[in-house]
């Protein structure tokens, strides 16, 4: 089958870091394994970002084996003042300069690059099915089918949890699919709120493919590997407690904050710390504003912004638990990454985070601020306890991997294609 598989979101990660986050890796991962199977005739498109597309596929010699195709869309004019007020709001550019560099990207997005690489040069879209792992699916794709992935719908569900709530993309995400979309969700919970919200999908068309983690997160023993990373990151040479996410009120840091401190008070511990690995994200002031009012604990919560990939099974691997007690997730990466480096897990019991940890980790409430202090009490004073749910990790994580992703993904496909039979 002909094959066209949408990496935007590659793209962007060119020269941003901090956009290696949750569907990065799906994107990523998911493309991988398509590359690798020989039934598919794979090529990759580009919807927006064609330049960095092409930048990113010229340095990965997996990539640069297959065409990338692009897609001549009509700009959206509302979208366009949106991002130039947003940079104009956000940012300390002289004004001049802002529209500068609008007026640079409304001019380049209008412009097809044709620099050839590999063994193909950009062209236009032409497949049997053209699936978008993350954009809206965009009018006038000739494909046969169109697949879409979605997430979640937090942000539509959920909008207190997000900054733009009426411009954000995932409305045009929604509203690109109808009747003939086929679609993937990356948990029941996703699925349920999916059909629920839009009754245009056809449930038959809809089909759940659970995530995996990286070969990357794996249980890490080399001692001197586990010291140089906590050097590197101003990590103390003490336990400590981790958690890893974008820093925003969904994840509920400020939670975590503060079961840490009524724990460390309460039991008087002198030697555990809390680790907070991630980007800044919307309305991250509020954390800070947590930690500010620790006095004495606050040298004890360690925010170590980004980690690169290589360094966070070494990461992982150190924590006495990982602790994840967001208010909603699509899926959950994190406290799967978390599990597969056998660490033991304490998340939230809502949303799609159950389906992930099962019976490997502790779930709590995430309104509940004495059950996750216990739960970390637990785990920190019960040897016995934290050795059982570590194996448990491991052996939880092994349900999930990115083969059987895409397992799902292709036998999808093909129950697309067999309705031409």
């Amino acid at each position: 089958m002909k094959l066209c598989y949408d990496i935007s979101v590659l793209g962007a990660a060119v020269s941003n870091n901090s956009a290696r986050t949750g569907v990065f890796r799906v994107v990523e991962n998911v493309a991988l394994q398509l590359s690798a199977r020989p039934e598919i005739a794979l090529q990759f498109s580009a919807l927006t970002n064609l330049r960095e597309c092409l930048g990113y596929v010229e340095t990965h010699p997996v990539f640069s084996r297959f065409p990338l195709s692009y897609a001549r869309l009509p700009l959206r004019i509302e979208d366009k003042k949106h991002q130039l007020s947003r940079l104009a709001k956000e940012s300390d550019f002289p004004v001049k300069q802002v529209v500068k560099i609008a007026r640079e990207f409304l001019s380049a997005s209008q412009k097809i690059v044709s620099k050839p690489y590999g063994e193909g040069n950009v062209k236009r879209i032409k497949s049997d099915i053209f699936h978008s792992p993350f954009l809206p699916l965009p009018p006038g794709i000739k494909s046969k089918f169109r697949f879409i992935t979605v997430y979640d719908l937090i942000p539509i569900l959920r909008p207190q949890y997000f900054q733009f709530q009426e411009n954000h993309l995932l409305h045009r995400v929604v509203k690109s699919i109808d009747e003939d979309t086929w679609v993937f969700c990356i948990s029941e919970a996703t699925k349920d709120d999916l059909l629920n919200y839009n009754p245009r999908v056809d449930p038959q068309k809809v089909a759940v493919i659970p995530l995996g983690a990286s070969e990357l997160f794996h249980p890490c023993c080399d001692e001197q590997l586990l010291q140089a990373t906590r050097k590197k990151y101003g990590i103390p040479h003490q336990p400590y407690f981790l958690s890893l996410s974008t820093l925003e009120p969904r994840k509920n840091i400020d939670a975590t904050i503060r079961a840490f401190v009524a724990l460390v008070r309460q039991e008087q511990l002198q030697d555990i710390n809390l680790v907070l690995v991630g980007t800044k994200g919307w309305d991250f002031g509020k954390i800070f504003d947590e930690i500010s009012g620790c006095d004495d604990l606050r040298e004890r919560i360690i925010v170590t912004g980004y980690v690169d990939d290589g360094d966070l099974a070494a990461i992982y691997s150190g924590a006495t638990a990982f602790v994840y007690p967001s208010f909603y997730e699509g899926f959950g990466l994190p406290p799967l990454e978390a599990m597969q480096c056998g660490i033991p897990v304490i998340t939230s019991n809502t949303s799609s985070l159950p389906e992930v940890v099962g019976d490997a980790g502790i779930q709590v409430d995430p309104a509940d601020n004495d059950a996750l202090c216990q739960a970390m009490l637990e785990l920190l004073k019960n040897d016995p306890l934290r050795q059982q749910l570590s194996e448990r990790s491991r052996e939880r994580a092994r349900l999930f991997s990115w083969e059987a992703c895409a397992d799902i993904t292709i036998n999808h496909y093909r129950r697309a294609m067999n309705t031409l039979a």
